[in-house]
């Protein structure tokens, strides 16, 4: 068993990570994306063992992704059947990973956060090559087009044939998340968004919800553990609450392909932090 206070934070790194954490939050909160995959290897950077950052990390998650759910939900941007679709096998999956990532070695899971992180960015730069691209005309044009059995609203598609194969995607997503501290929104916004075709509003609104729950029982998996800094998942949480609840608000405000191209920017440079740990650790 890990000691539940590895790094005994000095009140400067403390101050550090809380105006982080402020600052990230509002930008988590106004796409729905909890950006766990940013914070996490500055808490790397930091000297954090890896299996601790993971559970602070999925703790930090919880409580902003908390935050930003009230207004999401207030303002109808959380679509319950795609919560349930996709929400179950993300829990299930992050539950496993959050139990067993004490199992793994130090080295192995920051191989895996890095090459997450990698993904997430190339998606995220993917997604906003897509929407220049595509522009405000085609935008405007897309509802005409929209399949009889999307919602023209919500702009949600799901069936009985594609509800299992987007379930065992985002099992897999979970288990490997819950893991190493992520809950992946990233992996999965592009999934509602491309696949689904859901309304990026919407789809921010849901994947914080689904984040929510699957960082919560990926965090109940660490805590079996005692994986996880009390200290820093205080002053994190609290200020990732604050900040999470103002940029949940600023939803919409913000065009879709600056928020993509953010996501890809912060998550391109948070990358080598975590290669530089990875041979830190290696072969431990």
């Amino acid at each position: 068993m890990i000691d539940m206070f590895p790094l005994e934070a000095s009140v400067g790194q403390l101050l550090f990570l809380g105006v982080f954490t402020f600052l990230l939050g509002i930008f988590a909160g106004m796409v729905g994306v909890a950006l766990g995959a940013v914070r996490l290897p500055i808490m790397l950077a930091l000297g954090f063992n890896p299996v601790i950052a993971a559970g602070t990390n999925l703790g930090v998650t919880i409580l902003g992704g908390s935050a930003a759910a009230l207004p999401h939900w207030r303002d109808g941007r959380v679509v319950g059947r795609v919560v349930v679709v996709i929400g179950v096998p993300a829990v299930v999956g992050a539950l496993l990973g959050g139990l067993f990532a004490d199992d793994v070695k130090a080295w192995v899971l920051l191989a895996l956060i890095a090459g997450l992180t990698i993904v997430s960015s190339a998606i995220s730069f993917w997604q906003w090559w897509r929407e220049v691209r595509t522009a405000e005309k085609t935008q405007a044009a897309e509802p005409s087009r929209t399949p009889s059995n999307v919602d023209s609203k919500k702009g949600v598609r799901l069936n009985s044939r594609n509800q299992s194969l987007y379930g065992g995607i985002v099992l897999i997503i979970g288990l490997v998340g819950g893991a190493v501290g992520l809950i992946l929104a990233v992996l999965r916004f592009p999934i509602l968004v491309n696949v689904l075709r859901m309304d990026p509003r919407y789809a921010a609104g849901t994947n914080n919800a689904i984040g929510v729950l699957a960082g919560v029982f990926g965090f109940v998996g660490h805590a079996v553990n005692m994986n996880f800094d009390v200290a820093v998942l205080v002053v994190m949480g609290i200020t990732g609450m604050a900040g999470s609840f103002i940029g949940a608000r600023q939803t919409g405000r913000v065009s879709a392909a600056t928020m993509r191209l953010m996501i890809a920017l912060l998550l391109a440079g948070t990358s080598p932090i975590v290669v530089v740990r990875i041979f830190s650790e290696y072969p431990n």
